[in-house]
């Protein structure tokens, strides 16, 4: 019912557009708009019983009545109408939601406003008062003498309007001044009288409600705080926060926000202007023409300008109010683009000439909408019909579980405690009695509330017990989500609210912490341990939630309950082992004719034959066939005996016996019956054989089709088998084993039908083995011929013989029909002659058949071959069925079905296999057969139904959406299906399925259609009926937990298939964590001793090891171990979705009994985390981590659990985390000083992101900077000790690792190397730089780096400072640095002095290339100044020079600001040069340095270079009367070609 209100709303919303702007297509716009922000403009989809989605279609319905009320131009039947809608809906609105009083205020004060103002006539809103306070009273006298609505501030008004409008009848009165002072006055007036009122109503009759109201509103609006837990519990809820961009981001995508704002402007001046005309004196014109350009001036248009910015400035207090908002925007919107009227006082304001302002007013009104739904069809509808069509279901298999347990263990009269929306669900779907209930409009059941969510809050057991106990509370159901809630919001979480109540919460230095001298009751009491055991029993948990019995003494039972389980258990004989027949003969046959025998007959045969068929080992310890000894044969003598006394009964045999068992059961038959070796059974004459040899090779052939027959069945269990050699496991010998007995029988199988077809020849009776018979073989009586005889053994009629080898033979060739379409006639031939011989058997002894399954075959055979043979169609059920298919007469079928419910001759095995056979033609594409399906599948439910088994999936599926003709069907058929006489098992029953039924529908409309049937009224108590109905009333459709829960992964089979070996080597190879848990398994089935230990490699950290070692469970203990080492093993080889799986299997197990190693598993799964993300950002993603992992990542650096084992690594790469994703604000203000105080890591990145974020300014970063300072410098620091020598004298003695620093030098380093940061970097690397240059004392050779000012210049104890430490960090710093950005300029620079003052020159220079080619990609460009200083060409020109590449530095003296001609000079008369020389001479440009080459090879008399020298110096470009330009261009062309030549050779 409520989606077809929502139907109704919408169309309300049609028909207030269409009546404000006279067209249709605004109707249509309104309801596009409103589909495509659906999620803004209802909550049906979510929460389908919310009383406002049942209130707001009424509350629609009105503004569309008010609207159409309010037009000047109606006529007075129309005005009738409209307001007899009004008053209808406008009831219903107050009647169904308790808060549309409040609404109806606001839409109240709008009419208020328009009277004020006089836009509309006086008369309509008298008549509007009226009816408000008509509705008020009728819905005061139906619910019960409601105070709240006597006391509603929309009484109030109106009481407070009609007295001043009453004291100010000429108000409207005189010239403007006047008229504003009387507006003021009556504004004054109207809201003290209002005021007045409510509190001499609240005086009479207290209303508790509007209290809190005020209260809320307070505290909302930061006027008052409060520690009332109701209150800042609502003011946590979405619905009352402010909304976030995201609605108004929305709603522009949706392009109705824009189109809006410029609707509402055009329509408030237009307003403005009217109220302007109203307090200058001018009338109102009754008859407006489009010409005139006033939509102002329409009333209709006036109210919902001011209904929209009243609810509007409620939407920016409350997001929930969203939901009055928007879908009005929509229709607004969708008016004003569509109303011809806007769009000419628009431009009546612009005063066109140009252009008609009618003909183009008509023409956008059209041509607008027009382009706008065109465009949300192209963008919005393929997502809206999608999304629609979407027809997805909420499921949680925990919340599954606990319903599941609710309805099965726990007592119907029991009563839940828990949070609200969890016992809304437990209320819905199981019908328990329930403490509380989510409906936050209720003060009094909000205050209820607040006692059971004292499980959450520090409390004692005592207060727990006390406070459960006063509200009679049976089970209390503890939530971890609650418990462990992880928010960014602290303050909003249930235990902060409710710590903040109890007066459990301390505040030091703006920081809450939580004290109380009691632990949180929720972790405390799954410790289970005293007091708590005494007075809460655990009776069930998984997962997500711990359900606790509260008891009813001060002691728990379940130690007594215990002790009683086992004194109650009765005694069990010994079982008969297999030796003892060996050694008795006679006690074979006294123990198979036990009443109950133990072990069973087809147990001692697999024994009997497993121990007979053991290998043996010879001397050399090779394994050998079992040996033919007397005590073997005596033991297969033994297993022929059991299934002789069995009769050879081959369905028992194959129910208890594998396929390799009976096979070697059988081939010992052949042996022992002297069945000639090595010929085949086709080749055998039976009629010469002895009988009993006969029989055996008959017998054998039997089981060779039946086997072949069964394998084509659905597989059956496996059952244990003898076992064999050389085979990996006793399951995978049996399967294998299996295989292969089964694809010789089919090699053979035209054989044994052979075989059998010849028998059926013979006339004869046969006989069989029996056990005295096989008695005498052992005794060897057989000489005598006594076993050979014609009268030897158990005879079997030749009818009954003939009866079961027909049978055997019509299921083999009805197998090979498939294939062969021939073989389905041959198969009813022998079914037709099976029939007809059990028939004239009259006590069959010896035949064992399936009656049901013949009659199926038979039937089967019939309609595949179309043979309606001479049976009366009309007097066989399966035959007229059958028929009924054939000819497709469908509905003949429905009603045989309809009819069987009341004869029940049709078993229900054939009914479920005509309704799959519909099925399959269903999926094979014939749909019209899907509705022939429904009804099939409601007639099976119906007669599961009488009969008290299960309803099926199938039909379960069906009522999770069947439609009005499926219900209608329904109740037909079990009207028809009960009779008058019907007994009271079945009347039980149907009103059974009839209350599954109303419950199990969605659609309330039907579940009230189904309950107001006749046959419901019938079987169904007056107070079962009203149970139901008031179940339905509330019940979610949102949330459906009748499905099927996923396989968990507890469930997974376990069976040893391998063996210990081969199973070792898969539990070092798999990474899947349920083949883990399996292998697991069966290792622990073939052995017991710890598996932990199977891989040295595995290894958990120190800190875990003995957490996890003290798991009793072996099983558990080694799991939990191999699944962490190997998740830490896929972290550090970047493995991150195995580490992920294995990890979250983990967390799975250790949830159920160790909140200890859960939080473990939470902190390394957190670590995982960070460590993939930090990986995709140093693989060079940019994304920012999600929110949920920063506060995750905050919550484990704000943590502190007693006795919780906690990585240094994992804090480590926290702090880390939080600085190279610039979390600066968080370490620097937010993080609690106690945290600094204990943890190294966390002060480390506090001082680093302080000193980073005040980096600017220098002056004002020096205190942070001197802090890290002074701390990295205890980092770096040896402690000294004095220790006296043999002769007296006093040394020291220096320790590399000191205590002094805050970290260990090596964790310093290691903490420092997962930091990728670029400032951070900075930061270090010019802190250990100015280390470096103050403990190395050496000015001359000093590292340069960026920020070196904020730190200090000198050092308080430079002895104390590891010098070799120092240069060894920052060497593996600026390494560190480079890998994570090779292009950084300032670190190649520091690099390159870290080379040049270790004397490492050619790397040096390498760096110093590669600084100015980052710097000018790679020389294209001019190299700044501030990369080539001074400094660095000077540095350049050392390490050429101590290279011996003077012709290099010659080059390079050109490029300081003041060419150092005297190094020049003194390099160019250096002869021993090692670089290329003369090769270099283009590259210079100074004259003067090229005059002094000149005259140097004209003395020394190398006359090719002197020309070189001529030939460079003669260029045009570097003559010096040159302009300035032409000069300065030749020698960047030509720094440009030197560099990138330096550069090919050094890089």
């Amino acid at each position: 019912m409520v989606f077809g209100l929502q139907a109704v709303y919408v169309s309300a919303l049609f028909v207030s557009s269409w009546v404000l702007s006279r067209t249709w297509v605004a109707g249509m716009l309104a309801v596009a708009w409103y589909v495509i922000n659906r999620p803004d403009t209802t909550r049906v989809d979510e929460a389908v019983p919310l009383r406002e989605n049942w209130a707001l279609p009424y509350f629609s319905i009105q503004v569309a009545a008010l609207t159409g009320f309010l037009c000047n131009s109606i006529s007075t039947g129309t005005e009738m109408l409209c307001f007899l809608l009004m008053s209808a809906s406008s009831f219903i609105f107050l009647l169904v939601w308790d808060h549309s009083h409040y609404v109806l205020f606001v839409q109240a004060l709008c009419l208020f406003l328009l009277d004020s103002f006089d836009l509309v006539p006086h008369r309509k809103v008298a008549d509007m008062h009226k009816l408000y306070v008509s509705c008020l009273l009728a819905t005061y006298w139906c619910q019960f003498q409601n105070p709240a609505l006597l006391s509603s501030p929309l009484l109030c008004l109106l009481f407070g309007s009609t007295l001043a409008r009453y004291f100010q009848q000429n108000m409207k009165r005189g010239p403007v001044v006047a008229r504003i002072i009387k507006l003021c006055l009556h504004f004054y007036l109207v809201f003290t009288t209002s005021i007045t009122f409510n509190y001499l109503v609240k005086k009479v009759l207290p209303a508790t409600e509007n209290d809190f109201i005020l209260k809320f509103l307070e505290a909302k609006l930061g006027l008052n705080t409060t520690t009332d837990f109701v209150t800042n519990f609502l003011l946590c809820q979405d619905g009352f926060q402010s909304p976030g961009q995201d609605l108004f981001f929305r709603l522009t995508q949706a392009s109705v926000l824009p189109f809006y704002l410029l609707v509402l402007a055009i329509c408030l001046l237009s307003t403005l202007e009217s109220i302007y005309r109203r307090l200058r004196g001018q009338p109102v014109k009754e008859k407006l023409r489009l010409e005139d350009g006033r939509i102002g001036e329409h009333p209709e248009v006036t109210y919902h300008v001011f209904h929209t910015l009243l609810f509007g400035g409620l939407v920016l207090l409350f997001d929930g109010t969203k939901y009055l908002w928007t879908p009005h925007v929509c229709m607004f919107t969708a008016f004003g683009v569509c109303s011809p009227k806007l769009w000419m006082t628009l431009f009546k304001w612009l005063n066109l000439k140009s252009l008609d302002p009618v003909v183009l007013s008509l023409t956008l009104s059209t041509a607008v909408p027009t382009i706008i739904c065109f465009s949300l069809w192209r963008e919005h509808c393929p997502r809206v019909v999608s999304e629609l069509a979407d027809l997805q279901e909420f499921y949680d298999p925990d919340t599954v579980e606990l319903i599941n347990w609710i309805k099965t263990q726990a007592p119907m009269a029991a009563v839940f405690a828990g949070s609200p929306l969890l016992l809304g669900t437990v209320k819905m779907c199981s019908g328990s009695i329930v403490t509380s209930l989510p409906l936050y409009s209720d003060i009094t059941l909000l205050r209820r509330t607040e006692d059971p969510f004292q499980v959450y809050a520090m409390r004692s057991p005592e207060e727990v017990y006390k406070i459960l106990s006063s509200q009679k509370t049976n089970y209390v159901i503890i939530e971890e989500a609650i418990c462990n809630e992880l928010s960014l919001n602290r303050g909003c979480r249930i235990k902060d609210l409710l710590d903040i109540s109890n007066g459990h919460v301390v505040y030091d230095k703006g920081e809450m912490y939580s004290f109380s001298k009691h632990g949180r009751f929720c972790n405390e009491i799954k410790m289970n341990y005293s007091p708590y055991t005494n007075y809460f029993t655990r009776v069930f948990w998984n997962r997500s939630y711990h359900v606790y019995k509260v008891n009813s003494g001060r002691m728990s039972v379940e130690a007594a309950d215990r002790v009683a389980a086992v004194n109650s258990r009765p005694s069990t004989p010994p079982q008969t082992s297999w030796f003892e027949f060996l050694l008795d003969g006679t006690l074979l046959e006294k123990h198979l004719q036990k009443q109950n025998p133990d072990p069973l007959p087809v147990q001692l045969i697999v024994q009997f034959l497993e121990q007979a068929s053991k290998p043996s080992l010879n001397e050399q310890n090779q394994v050998q066939p079992p040996v033919d000894n007397r005590r073997n044969r005596t033991l297969k003598l033994l297993a022929l005996k059991v299934a002789a006394f069995m009769k050879w009964d081959l369905d028992a045999l194959e129910k208890g016996l594998t396929s390799p068992v009976l096979n070697m059961l059988l081939n010992e038959l052949l042996c022992v019956s002297k069945v000639p070796p090595g010929v085949k059974h086709v080749e055998l004459d039976l009629s010469t054989l002895p009988p009993t040899t006969a029989m055996a090779v008959i017998i054998y052939n039997r089981w060779a089709i039946r086997t072949i027959v069964l394998s084509s069945f659905p597989e059956k269990p496996n059952r244990p088998g003898p076992h064999q050699m050389n085979m990996l496991s006793i399951v995978q010998q049996e399967k294998e084993m299996t295989d292969n007995i089964l694809t010789v029988l089919k090699e053979q199988s035209a054989d044994s039908i052979s075989v059998l077809e010849g028998a059926l020849c013979l006339k004869k009776d046969f006989y069989v083995h029996t056990m005295r018979t096989l008695e005498l073989l052992a005794s060897d009586a057989a000489a005598n011929g006594e076993t050979e005889s014609s009268t030897a053994g158990l005879r079997i009629s030749a009818d009954e013989f003939h009866c079961q080898v027909h049978y055997d033979l019509g299921g083999i060739f009805f197998q090979q029909g498939s294939t062969e379409q021939s073989a389905y006639v041959k198969a009813r031939d022998h079914f037709r002659q099976t029939k007809e011989l059990l028939q004239k058997l009259e006590r069959p002894v010896h035949v064992h058949l399936d009656e049901q399954r013949l009659t199926g075959y038979w039937n089967a055979c019939r309609a595949l071959t179309g043979d309606g043979g001479s049976v009366d169609t009309h007097t066989s059920p399966y035959n007229q069925i059958n028929s009924h298919i054939r000819t497709h007469n469908y509905q003949a079928v429905i009603e045989a079905f309809v009819k069987d419910n009341v004869s029940r001759s049709l078993p229900t095995h054939f009914r479920r296999s005509v309704l799959r056979e519909f099925m399959y033609k269903v999926q094979q594409g014939e749909s019209g057969l899907q509705e022939v399906c429904q009804k099939l599948c409601v007639c099976n439910a119906v007669r599961d139904t009488l009969e008290g088994d299960i309803l099926s999936v199938r039909f379960q599926q069906l009522l999770l959406r069947p439609s009005k003709p499926i219900v209608d069907f329904m109740l037909e058929v079990c009207t028809r299906s009960l009779e008058k006489n019907s007994s009271e098992t079945h009347r039980r029953n149907m009103g059974h399925l009839l209350r599954t039924l109303c419950e199990s529908l969605e659609d309330l409309s039907l579940a009230f259609s189904v309950s107001s049937h006749k046959l419901f009224l019938e079987l169904l108590s007056e107070e079962q009926r009203k149970v139901l109905v008031e179940q339905m009333r509330r019940r979610s459709a949102t949330v459906s937990l009748c499905s099927k829960p996923l396989p968990s992964f507890y469930d997974i089979p376990a069976s040893a298939s391998v063996n210990i070996g081969q199973l070792e080597q898969q539990l070092n190879l798999s990474l899947e964590p349920r083949r883990i848990r399996q292998i697991l398994i069966e290792l622990h089935g073939i052995t017991e001793r710890p598996f932990w230990r199977v891989n040295n490699k595995w290894e958990v950290p120190a800190d875990y090891i003995n957490v996890i070692l003290s798991i009793k469970d072996s099983l558990t203990k080694d799991l939990v171990f191999i699944l962490m080492a190997k998740g830490l093993h896929c972290i550090s080889i970047k493995d991150f979705a195995h580490a992920r799986q294995l990890f979250s299997a983990s967390l799975e197990l250790v949830t159920e009994f160790s909140p200890k190693l859960r939080q473990v598993m939470l902190n390394e799964m957190l670590l995982l985390d960070v460590r993939a993300h930090e990986a995709q950002a140093v693989g060079g993603s940019r994304e920012r981590p999600p929110s949920d992992l920063v506060s995750r990542v905050r919550g484990y650096l704000e943590m502190r659990i007693h006795d919780l084992p906690l990585r240094q690594v994992v804090g480590e790469e926290c702090v880390a985390f939080m600085l190279n994703w610039r979390e600066n604000d968080y370490l620097t203000l937010q993080v609690p000083p106690s945290l600094v105080m204990n943890n190294p890591y966390i002060k480390l990145g506090q001082l680093l992101a302080s000193t980073c974020k005040e980096l600017p300014g220098p002056k004002e970063s020096r205190r942070t900077a001197k802090e890290l300072w002074e701390t990295v410098v205890q980092v770096c620091s040896v402690s000294v000790q004095h220790k006296r020598s043999s002769d007296g004298r006093v040394g020291l003695i220096k320790h590399r690792e000191s205590s002094m620093g805050i970290l260990q030098r090596n964790k310093f380093i290691t903490f420092i190397k997962k930091l990728r940061e670029p400032l951070v970097l900075t930061s270090l690397i010019s802190l250990f730089v100015r280390l470096h240059s103050i403990v190395r004392d050496d000015i001359v050779n000093e590292v340069t780096a960026e920020h070196l000012s904020i730190w200090p210049s000198t050092l308080a104890n430079i002895q104390a400072v590891d010098v070799e430490a120092v240069a060894v960090t920052v060497k593996e710093l600026v390494s560190y640095a480079l890998t994570l950005n090779p292009n950084n300029q300032s670190w190649l620079i520091t690099q390159a002095d870290i080379y040049f003052v270790t004397n490492l020159y050619s790397a040096a220079l390498n760096f110093y290339l590669q600084a100015g080619a980052v710097a000018s990609d790679f020389f294209t460009k001019h190299v700044p100044s501030d990369v080539y200083t001074d400094q660095v060409l000077k540095r350049m020109i050392k390490c050429c020079s101590m290279m011996n590449c003077h012709t290099q530095v010659a080059v390079l003296c050109q490029f300081l600001r003041e060419v150092d001609y005297m190094t020049a000079f003194k390099a160019l008369q250096e002869q021993n040069s090692h670089d290329a020389m003369d090769s270099f001479y283009d590259y210079i440009w100074d004259v003067t340095i090229l005059e002094y080459l000149t005259h140097i090879h004209h003395k020394r008399g190398e006359a090719e270079k002197r020309q070189i020298a001529v030939k460079a110096i003669g260029q045009s470009e570097l003559n010096t009367s040159n302009p300035e330009e032409v000069l300065q261009l030749a020698a960047q062309k030509r720094k440009k070609r030197f560099l990138q030549a330096m550069a090919k050779l050094y890089f």
